[in-house]
């Protein structure tokens, strides 16, 4: 099937803010060979991730990258922040994960029959551009010839600063191709920020040099080693995306206990990874919940030992120190605990961020908390989950839900500066309520956790979210996905889940403002379906995504 340059322009995710392909006017032959010049040394590394991205998604090789003027025939990169098209593009609001600024990744692109002409605030506004270049030419047709690029006029820019996806690695193995692959979808569809969730009750995943034990008993492989985390920081920094790493306390510590005896006056068993034996032992009440004791000076050598390493390894000015579900700790030693662990990560030179339950310990004005509890995925009292759950279990989760009621209203009290992740819109986790046939609807019946109501791709995709498209009481950060892990086996579980709503959510980053109609979304989604074909993706085929 042909595939005209004006559809072209209509199947890229996200949609950029001002676009358009002239009638009439002559485009660009992107022809093998063809000459790839950048203004400066900085563009290089982000030309170079072009053309290779370039020729895997279409087949056409151009020239190996040079700093050089512009010339006839040619696609030219340059920074500008001054440029008319660039400036006349608002800078994004919100929190920048990166130290280049609300308008880094401003930029303009135009196609012509000279050549192509790329300026943008700064390299990383010169990668997206790219990133868009690419997106377009893989909707078109290749032949030895190249690919016929339409005329074009685009400017772009996002709306949020900070647009991510928060990735349990915790729950289930994933090895460094796997989470290179991940760090590639958030590159095709402009995220900018990849969320670790390295540490949880069943699992601690990176590697400590001052604290061995933490992995000592663990097979290789399930654990990311030093050097296996710096070459994912640094796969993601090529793509301009910060990894801002978590480890989890101090709750959802058990690993970390169960490794390191004297952080908790408790005597924890294993938590299992699997969503089924973990309910089996919540229903034999054999699960209680165990907590790193904040008056144990053990604790806090622990602590700095792990937060002094990730610092070192993290070129991102941000650590995580999750903070959230602190089930059945008394309110005086979560305050304490959250208190003395943002000092601790400002004394290794890097800002904190906390779960939302972490805005219920006062701070200074400009926190960062992530909020994700709301209305949809409050446990109801009275249903069927919560009947079935041992009863002094229950009444933790019911008091966690009271306790969340004035999270928000704390949030603008503080002046907190708030990533929303509210989960009945960002968990990616939630079950699909779309039936569908074959081995995905054996997939769609066995993913997800079945304590959150299933939702269909359009509710994901277009369903209001606080502060994005309506009123909040708080100052937005930014926004993050999320997807945990209990219900996922392998790489292939993770791509099902994320796979069409990652992209819709990523749109809805992007533009930060109300949903675009479902008419266009379901065609731009499934524009995205030979890309994933080509790069081995398993998705979830919505019926209600039409799918090329």
């Amino acid at each position: 099937m042909t595939t005209s340059p004006d559809t072209a322009l209509h199947r890229i995710l996200p949609v950029p803010r001002t676009a358009a392909a002239p009638a009439g006017d002559a485009g660009f032959l992107l022809r093998p060979g063809t000459p790839v010049v950048v203004a400066s040394g900085e563009l290089l590394a982000p030309a170079r991730v072009f053309v290779e991205r370039l020729a895997a998604e279409t087949g056409v090789a151009l020239g190996s990258p040079e700093v050089g003027a512009p010339r006839p025939g040619a696609i030219a990169v340059t920074v500008d922040p001054a440029d008319p098209q660039v400036a006349a593009v608002q800078p994004a609001r919100g929190v920048c994960p990166a130290d280049d600024g609300p308008g880094a990744e401003r930029h303009a692109l135009t196609v012509g029959p000279g050549g192509i002409r790329v300026v943008a605030a700064a390299p990383a506004g010169a990668h997206r551009a790219l990133t868009t270049l690419i997106a377009l030419a893989e909707q078109l047709p290749a032949t030895a010839a190249g690919v016929e690029l339409p005329a074009l006029a685009l400017a772009d820019g996002p709306a949020l600063a900070w647009r991510g996806l928060s990735l349990d690695v915790a729950r289930a193995t994933f090895s460094v191709p796997d989470v290179r692959r991940v760090i590639d979808l958030l590159d095709r569809y402009k995220l900018n920020v990849l969320h670790l969730h390295l540490t949880d009750d069943q699992a601690w995943r990176l590697e400590i040099a001052s604290r061995p034990e933490l992995t000592r008993d663990a097979e290789p492989g399930t654990y990311f080693t030093q050097a296996q985390y710096r070459e994912l920081v640094a796969h993601a920094a090529a793509r301009f995306i910060t990894v801002v790493p978590e480890i989890d306390m101090p709750g959802h510590s058990t690993a970390a206990i169960l490794a390191c005896p004297g952080l908790s006056s408790a005597a924890p068993t294993p938590v299992p990874s699997s969503i089924g034996e973990l309910t089996a032992k919540l229903l034999a009440g054999e699960f209680r919940p165990v907590w790193l004791e904040p008056g144990r000076e053990q604790v806090w050598q622990f602590v700095d030992d792990v937060l002094a390493e990730l610092a070192a390894l993290t070129p991102g000015r941000f650590l995580h120190i999750g903070g959230d579900e602190p089930f059945g700790m008394p309110a005086a030693d979560h305050h304490a605990f959250v208190a003395r662990a943002r000092e601790r990560v400002r004394a290794h030179g890097k800002e904190p961020i906390g779960w939302q339950e972490t805005v219920r310990t006062a701070g200074a004005p400009g926190e960062i908390v992530q909020l994700w509890i709301d209305d949809e995925v409050t446990p109801d009292p009275d249903g069927p989950f919560m009947a079935m759950l041992p009863p002094q279990f229950a009444e933790l989760l019911l008091e966690g839900a009271r306790d969340a009621a004035e999270d928000t209203d704390r949030m603008a009290e503080q002046r907190a500066r708030v990533i929303v992740s509210s989960a009945g819109r960002a968990y990616l986790d939630r079950p699909y309520a779309e039936t569908v046939d074959g081995d995905a609807e054996e997939r769609r019946s066995r993913l997800g956790l079945q304590a959150y109501p299933p939702s269909t791709v359009r509710q994901t995709c277009t369903g209001p979210i606080a502060g994005i498209d309506t009123d909040a009481p708080f100052e937005v950060a930014g926004f993050e996905a999320a997807i945990w892990c209990e219900s996922v086996n392998d790489a292939d579980d993770l791509a099902f889940l994320l796979l069409p709503r990652l992209p819709g959510l990523a749109e809805r980053a992007w533009t930060a403002g109300p949903a675009r109609s479902w008419d266009d979304l379901r065609t731009r989604l499934g524009a995205q379906a030979p890309a994933w074909r080509r790069h081995g993706y398993v998705w979830f085929p919505a019926p209600s995504v039409d799918w090329m």
